[in-house]
């Protein structure tokens, strides 16, 4: 399977051409409308773009075009991922030879899932545990203990609420601009 990396970023775009991957630099709405235009749906799809309002042009695209793709972020630790919903997500840092191994092999992940309640709180992660306790009808220590599984399970750098901001966006802008009702299959 060919993979079709997309990035804003020059150097990246340059050290990743190979017979598996081919790379594309996006720098303004018009590339990445270029781009779509032209793309073969038969690659799968990887979105490096570091720009927060270009990656989220692109995912809106991306979107209505119901194509599969990974999401790759400064925010989660160099060579993991997880899947939300049909959309994988990983590190910026992670290497080509990771990224072929998660479209070869992670159609059916068996871990870091979020369950239901730990989709509720991600939507609400901003809050301190007492006030998603109160909103969510649980305990201040379940609150707690959920948001440590949730940045367990998203293998994030920092646990800072900027960088719990950026994946949630990233992950809701991928998923329907919504938290609710997203629950990924456990195989």
């Amino acid at each position: 399977m060919n993979i079709s990396y997309v990035s804003d970023n020059y150097y990246l775009c340059a050290g990743i051409e190979s017979q598996v991957f081919d790379s594309h630099q996006i720098t303004c709405k018009r590339d990445i409308d270029v781009y779509l235009q032209s793309y073969n749906p038969t690659n799968y799809l990887v979105v490096g773009i570091e720009n927060l309002f270009l990656r989220d042009y692109f995912i809106k695209k991306v979107n209505t075009l119901s194509l599969k793709y990974m999401v790759l972020m400064q925010d989660i630790i160099k060579d993991h991922c997880f899947k939300i919903g049909d959309v994988v997500f990983s590190s910026m840092e992670c290497s080509p030879h990771y990224i072929q191994k998660i479209v070869r092999y992670f159609p059916k992940p068996r871990q870091n899932v979020l369950t239901q309640r730990e989709l509720d709180i991600l939507d609400v992660f901003h809050l301190q545990n007492v006030k998603i306790a109160r909103e969510l009808d649980i305990s201040q220590k379940t609150a707690s203990g959920h948001r440590v599984n949730i940045q367990h399970k998203l293998r994030m750098k920092s646990k800072n609420t900027l960088a719990m901001l950026r994946i949630k966006t990233a992950i809701s802008r991928s998923n329907g601009s919504h938290l609710h009702g997203l629950l990924s299959q456990q195989s």
